[in-house]
């Protein structure tokens, strides 16, 4: 399971990204057509399709903390030690992604249990799969650069991806027709291919960490088991540069995810267009991501994550704005003369939004992967899988939220299911969601990129000092000042209480007794103090 020569080839950072064809596709898919595939195909009210889409996940509350707590624990056990803590429950999923979708994207007429338990049964191997791949790069490597590849090779494939789910679609509409139900039933054919395959693809060229103490969690009982799988969730939301990333990531993302799931109602119910022409453009917004992303993994080695990523939302800002605009103009229509004009005006502002939402996308997971080196100071533990299970488990929240607030807002303006003459207050409806939600929540993304502190600088000082205290049996008393500075300002925790010294995270009632009697005379403690 481990490489000793811990080298990274290009087989292995492509095997890695392929993963992302499930990360960012499955996803996309159903924030992209899962509410028009069971309102306008399965005769299921706008109520219901919202209800299948957010209790679905809404689960992951529960199973969210349970697959970052099997993940990190799994080396206790004698699958984890022959197959990878990680690598098991990747391997596994390839059959089930492949069963599930074609099942997900069958029509069924009024089947709303059905596909309430399908979609619940979707995204918990979903999660069961995310959790560990998401931890990956730091499994495999402690290099700054090489988790860049690593996370940039993610992006890539994530917007081949994008592409995939907005392109087959309208593929499939062309060769089957748009009202058949063919062409769902192809769709989940070729993406369960697609995300089976990919998983084996990954499993088959990446590794893991050496089994060892710090890779093997234990608990006494089921009882402190599930304590500990609580009580270490909620410890990540109190490092302050998690939660600095986590408003990058949901904001960021939710408007996105806001943006995807109205463009085909925009297009159907605002420009008047047929559903092929809302494929073709969002087909076209992942190849300038692709672009995108392959400029910004560059800046980013350089001038960090801050300035790419709020410059990216300020592009993204302007796009939408200009999206809105067009509401004013009409729609489509041979009589309208500026009919014509507004197709090629939005033809170019998807191209602009693509470059923008490629750094979007890109660096939030990228700076992820740095996550557990500050945990690491504070805890002297890694715990990239409870990291990832927060922020994937945050991530659901965040797109069944948005998923709803969409859904309450069309059934409130009056959506008629299953036609394609819609009210006027349709049509506001989706301006508003647009204007006030996707940029409302874009401004929230890049204010939390202004206050974050995590780069490659700061990151390389973290592992330098967890290597002198934890491998090296270096004293935390000779600290260099400098570092102990950085230590606080990305932990947001007194360096004196760092390395286990603190209540963080799970330890047994021995242990917690025995920390809370230390830390009022280490809160004491000044060290690194210059003589």
């Amino acid at each position: 399971m481990s490489r000793k020569d811990g080298k990274i080839g290009l087989i292995n950072r492509i095997g890695f990204g392929s993963g992302n064809l499930v990360g960012s596709g499955a996803l996309a898919l159903a924030s992209a057509w899962l509410m028009i595939f069971l309102t306008q195909y399965c005769g299921l009210e706008q109520s219901q399709a919202t209800f299948v889409t957010s209790f679905a996940l809404l689960v992951d509350v529960i199973v969210n903390p349970l697959a970052g707590f099997i993940s990190d624990a799994f080396n206790s056990t004698k699958l984890g030690r022959k197959f990878g803590r990680r690598r098991f429950f990747i391997l596994l999923a390839a059959p089930l992604l492949f069963l599930l979708n074609v099942l997900l994207w069958r029509v069924q007429s009024g089947a709303f249990a059905y596909y309430v338990f399908i979609y619940v049964c979707y995204n918990i191997v979903y999660t069961f799969v995310m959790v560990p791949y998401n931890s990956l790069p730091a499994e495999m490597t402690s290099d700054f650069e090489e988790r860049t590849y690593l996370g940039g090779l993610k992006a890539i494939f994530g917007k081949v991806a994008n592409f995939l789910v907005n392109a087959l679609p309208g593929l499939f509409w062309v060769i089957f027709g748009e009202q058949s139900e063919m062409a769902f039933v192809a769709m989940g054919i070729t993406f369960g291919i697609i995300m089976g395959g990919a998983m084996l693809f990954v499993y088959l060229t990446t590794w893991e960490r050496p089994v060892d103490d710090t890779t093997t969690e234990k608990v006494q009982g089921v009882g402190e088991g599930m304590k500990k799988l609580f009580v270490d969730m909620s410890s990540t939301f109190k490092l302050r540069t998690f939660r600095h990333l986590l408003g990058m990531y949901l904001f960021g993302f939710g408007a996105e995810w806001l943006y995807n799931a109205t463009f085909v109602y925009f297009v159907q119910f605002v420009l008047f267009l047929p559903k092929t022409q809302a494929s073709f453009w969002q087909s076209l917004s992942p190849i300038m991501q692709l672009i995108s992303t392959i400029i910004v993994m560059g800046v980013v080695a350089k001038k960090g994550f801050k300035k790419p990523y709020i410059m990216a939302e300020s592009v993204v800002i302007c796009t939408v704005l200009c999206y809105v605009a067009t509401g004013f103009f009409g729609g489509f229509s041979p009589d309208n003369p500026a009919s014509f004009g507004i197709i090629a005006f939005v033809t170019g502002v998807v191209c602009v939004f693509g470059l923008g939402t490629g750094a979007v996308y890109y660096i939030p997971w990228q700076a992820y992967i740095f996550i557990a080196d500050a945990d690491e100071i504070v805890t002297g533990r890694r715990r990239e899988g409870t990291y990832a299970a927060a922020m994937t488990l945050c991530g659901k929240l965040m797109n069944a939220t948005v998923v709803a607030i969409l859904g309450i807002a069309l059934a409130a303006a009056g959506l008629v299911k299953g036609q394609g003459t819609q009210p006027a207050s349709v049509t506001t409806a989706i301006l508003a969601v647009e204007f006030f939600g996707v940029v409302g929540l874009t401004i929230l993304g890049a204010i939390s990129a202004k206050v974050m502190k995590l780069d490659k600088q700061t990151d390389l000082t973290l592992i330098a000092e967890a290597k002198r205290v934890l491998k090296d049996g270096g004293r935390m008393e000779d600290v260099d000042p400098e570092v102990k500075k950085t230590c606080e300002q990305i932990t947001g925790m007194q360096y004196e209480l760092c390395f286990g010294h603190n209540t963080w995270g799970y330890h047994t009632p021995e242990e917690l007794a025995k920390i809370k009697a230390e830390m009022p005379a280490r809160k004491q403690l000044n060290f690194g103090k210059k003589n």
